[in-house]
């Protein structure tokens, strides 16, 4: 898409006059994997201009959970994301508040950082925001009852066993696909045989989960912590947000504060135990789950999806890159989850 193309699709989005569209400054942004990201001057203010992937094999509008979530929120008065501005459903372009900030690196997260991501979520799940967002979506990949995390599991298993190619890495990808499945078996039956429930029984206490919530989608401000990009985000079950949490490897969370997180987090519902037994006991599912997101690049669609976001994507060594990083959370899952230990809650400013 030519640069004066995508000046005058942001102008019709934000309904301003071609002379004021003149004088718009678009500059792209490294910022995701599955879309367009600019950052957009005009008349002095700064926005950012997001342009979401559509294809037929990707049949989630990403442009409408992520704008009707933010609106949610910030309608809720929460501060701590971008305020939804602006949207063009026909062009797909959605245009939100620039956020000054910095990326945070895992070397530096600590407790305080893993209270703010805590409170954020205490916030989405106030009562008066569960009001506010009765009509929102589940989120993608949303599972309520065991029966349905195992199955979406196993669907992505089944679904590396496709990888196709002949490189060298695609076979190390398929050979790694194969051992993970066997493992997975093992996860599974590990579970059931500690279970209290019944795989098929369905979640009493739901949760609005950012989705794909961890510091890879954050940034660093004066005012704290500014958390981004909601296109998956919707009612889930809150033991996923807990583990998707834990196992994303962009900026890893040290398992050491799983324990504080699932205290301040889980408060939100009266069985806040009960949450944070299952969040411990489907762990190994969500770190299994993030081992088959990682090999997504092996798979035609996600590397379509990379390519439209970044036209200077080098698929080898981006899958080269995945399939470490997919190897070394499985010899996490593998080493099993450390001992529970206890540890203080932290003080939360919002919340029941």
């Amino acid at each position: 898409m030519q640069q004066q193309a995508l000046i005058a699709d942001v102008a019709a989005a934000l309904d301003i006059p071609a002379a004021q569209a003149a004088g718009m400054v678009l500059e792209p942004c490294n910022a995701g994997g599955n879309n367009r990201v600019f950052s957009v001057t005009v008349d002095g203010r700064k926005l950012v201009a997001k342009w979401y992937y559509r294809h037929l094999s990707d049949q989630r509008d990403r442009l409408k959970a992520e704008y009707t979530f933010l609106s949610c929120v910030t309608k809720a008065g929460i501060r701590c994301v971008p305020q939804p501005v602006a949207c063009d459903t026909a062009r797909g372009i959605g245009i939100y508040e620039h956020v000054e900030g910095r990326r945070l690196a895992a070397s530096e997260i600590g407790a305080r950082h893993v209270d703010e991501a805590a409170e954020f979520f205490l916030q989405l799940n106030h009562t008066s925001m569960h009001r506010i967002a009765r009509e929102l979506p589940n989120a993608s990949e949303a599972c309520f009852s065991m029966e349905e995390h195992f199955s979406m599991v196993d669907a992505r298993i089944e679904k590396l066993g496709t990888i196709p190619g002949n490189l060298g890495i695609d076979a190390d990808a398929r050979a790694f696909a194969t051992a993970l499945g066997d493992h997975w078996q093992d996860i599974k039956s590990g579970i059931l045989r500690k279970a209290r429930i019944k795989p098929n029984d369905i979640l009493r206490e739901r949760c609005i989960s950012p989705s794909d919530f961890g510091f890879h989608n954050a940034l660093l401000t004066p005012r704290g912590i500014c958390f981004l990009d909601f296109e998956y985000a919707g009612w889930d079950d809150p033991a996923k947000m807990a583990g998707d949490f834990f196992s994303h490897p962009a900026v890893p969370v040290d398992i050491v504060h799983f324990e504080r997180f699932l205290n301040a987090t889980m408060r939100y519902a009266p069985e806040a135990e009960a949450l944070a037994e299952r969040a411990r006991l489907l762990f190994p599912v969500f770190q299994t789950k993030w081992c088959c997101i990682i090999l997504n690049d092996f798979l035609p669609a996600a590397a379509q999806r990379r390519r439209f976001a970044d036209a200077t994507f080098n698929e080898v060594a981006r899958k080269r890159e995945q399939l470490s990083k997919a190897q070394q959370l499985f010899a996490l899952i593998k080493g099993g989850m450390p001992a529970k230990r206890e540890q203080s809650t932290p003080t939360i400013k919002h919340g029941h």
